[in-house]
């Protein structure tokens, strides 16, 4: 385990990286250590030790890749699950230079990788479970909202209000997605795309994602996620998540007829329950129309031209097409929206994202997997520790037997 010097038990070094992977920052961390474990430690102790034992998960985590592309990686179970999906999305992480002198010089933002590895219940029947859109999705004060919130997802919330007052809402999950969640393992990373896609592929290995007869890969049509399916998970079905094609689908209706509130639902429905439906043709059609009342727009065309929006959506939705029957999905019991991993992806900032957090590349990696542990449904942060011989806390900071 390489303990290190300051000679904490197993037990005791479990207790300080879950308070570190979890707390909002070292310094909370060791606040909550000092009063509810009567420990006595820095929060740069936490720090060093969460740290050093996020590098060890990310040796493991490697280690399992190296397996995999050898092909002597095996599912951890015999039996596989029925319905698995994987959902994949990016955050951002503010970061500082690398110098090692104190204070923050070079802040820039940087890409989080994450995925959510989730399995779900066995659909009951043949037929949809869900023919109609909700009703969230047909009131128009929760379709603005809603358009808003996917805006502001990996935002601080500290800087939007709106979204702070989001999360006391019932997620969008609870109401699109009928299967039953049953586990959730995390991946996450600083790394590039290509070494992302090997993590997530050895951990779908491990959770034998590969064998079961129903399988999804779930995204928001990114660049990215399309060739990572391609070249991870072929012949898997791909799902354009529905949220993101509402907003598209809600900014082109409003675009098209900007000032002309009735007109503009009107037409939002339409395209909400074409797209619900997974008649892409209907949207393509429809769309089209619009843009060619509009006519194109010229090189010079701001962002929030009518003209740019109504294009963007149609090309969004021509180049998706294939990732739109939805119908399908939902009776295979497949999810239809990203919502799962939005909202890990917010557990995550809830750790690392912040005005006053900067990370340097280390750190930030090694938090990420300490967190990650402890968001899996699995017990891995737990087990980590599970089959290695437990010592006495003899270090300077051992627990104080209580009063």
């Amino acid at each position: 385990m390489g303990l290190g010097t300051e000679g904490y038990s197993l037990a005791l070094l479990a207790k300080i990286e879950y308070a570190g992977a979890n707390a909002e920052s070292f310094q909370k961390a060791a606040d909550m250590l000092g009063r509810v474990g009567e420990l006595l430690i820095s929060d740069k102790h936490v720090e060093r030790i969460t740290e050093r034992l996020g590098r060890q998960r990310a040796d493991q985590r490697d280690a399992q890749v190296e397996q995999m592309k050898a092909g002597q990686l095996s599912p951890a179970h015999v039996q596989p699950p029925q319905v698995a999906a994987i959902h994949l999305d990016a955050g951002k992480i503010q970061m500082r230079a690398e110098d090692g002198q104190p204070g923050v010089r070079d802040p820039h933002w940087s890409d989080t990788k994450v995925a959510c590895l989730l399995t779900y219940s066995v659909p009951s029947g043949q037929s949809d479970p869900q023919p109609d859109p909700p009703k969230a999705f047909l009131d128009p004060p929760r379709v603005m909202r809603l358009s808003q919130e996917i805006q502001q997802v990996r935002s601080d919330p500290s800087t939007h209000p709106t979204a702070a007052k989001a999360r006391r809402k019932p997620t969008v999950e609870a109401v699109v997605e009928k299967s039953q969640r049953l586990v959730r393992t995390a991946v996450a990373t600083m790394k590039g795309t290509e070494a992302f896609g090997w993590m997530v592929a050895a951990e779908a290995t491990q959770r034998g994602f590969y064998d079961a007869p129903h399988r999804a890969v779930v995204g928001d049509g990114g660049n990215w996620i399309e060739p990572l399916g391609q070249m991870h998970f072929p012949g898997w079905v791909q799902v354009l998540d529905f949220l993101h094609l509402l907003v598209h689908l809600y900014a082109a209706a409003t675009a098209a007829y900007r000032g002309q509130g009735k007109l503009a639902w009107r037409f939002y429905e339409r395209l909400l329950r074409a797209g619900w439906s997974g008649k892409v043709q209907q949207l393509h059609a429809w769309l089209g129309e619009q843009a060619e009342r509009l006519g194109p727009a010229p090189p010079q065309a701001a962002e929030g031209d009518p003209r740019k929006i109504v294009a963007k959506t149609l090309e969004y939705v021509q180049k998706n097409a294939d990732r739109m029957n939805y119908p399908q999905y939902r009776r295979a019991g497949l999810p239809v929206t990203s919502a799962a991993v939005e909202s890990l992806i917010k557990q995550f900032n809830q750790r690392v994202k912040g005005t006053e957090k900067f990370w340097r590349q280390g750190g930030a990696e090694a938090v990420l997997q300490v967190r990650a542990a402890y968001l899996s449904d699995d017990g891995r942060g737990e087990e980590f520790y599970a089959h290695r011989p437990r010592g006495r806390a003899v270090g300077r900071g051992r627990l104080r037997p209580a009063a």
